[in-house]
């Protein structure tokens, strides 16, 4: 898959195949990440790769999934769960703000996924004080964000832009409106 391609197909995905993600392949996306620029190269970001069954249990009720669905669609049913997961930390003990940082490292994660057939769903809102708990992370590490991981058990489709950004899910499908290329130029010169 080319970088275009990857780019146009990348959809964020809630529902996943039980196949599981080859290790090796989770610590490449986690090097895609390294590789992405960091601010004055101040490399503060480190992870936590989860892909045992019992770690994902734990995780997973920490997590709260898509905000505009309605309950009997918001969270992934029992077999159709993530099958890995990537927690984003920040070090601050290394670099003390690393907002700038983030977006290219897990984009690169998303990205890289995508050559895979792997889907993600990058995750904010998560119970940061349990998850330090379970995994036992240091107050010096700053919970960022969780990406889950899978093969894809659902399809999501670009919807053209009418006046709300909230998406929506019929049948298996997921409906994601994006504002078109016009409307988001302020101005060429």
């Amino acid at each position: 898959m080319d970088i275009e391609d990857a780019i146009y197909s990348r959809r964020t995905i809630r529902r996943f195949k039980q196949k599981s993600i080859p290790i090796d392949i989770l610590k490449k996306l986690v090097d895609y990440a390294r590789m992405a620029p960091s601010g004055g190269n101040i490399q503060g970001l480190e992870y936590i790769i989860i892909s045992n069954s019992e770690l994902r249990e734990k995780l997973f009720p920490l997590l709260r999934w898509a905000a505009y669905l309605p309950k009997e669609k918001k969270v992934p049913e029992i077999g159709r769960r993530p099958t890995a997961y990537i927690v984003v930390l920040g070090n601050t003990k290394i670099k003390k703000n690393v907002d700038v940082d983030i977006g290219a490292a897990i984009e690169n994660i998303l990205l890289g996924a995508m050559e895979y057939g792997i889907a993600s769903c990058w995750m904010g809102s998560i119970d940061r004080d349990k998850i330090r708990e379970i995994f036992t992370i240091p107050n010096h590490y700053i919970i960022k964000f969780v990406i889950s991981l899978g093969f894809p058990d659902e399809e999501s489709i670009i919807e053209t832009f009418n006046g709300s950004f909230k998406y929506w899910k019929e049948n298996n499908t997921m409906h994601v409106p994006k504002r078109k290329f016009n409307d988001i130029i302020f101005k060429i010169y």
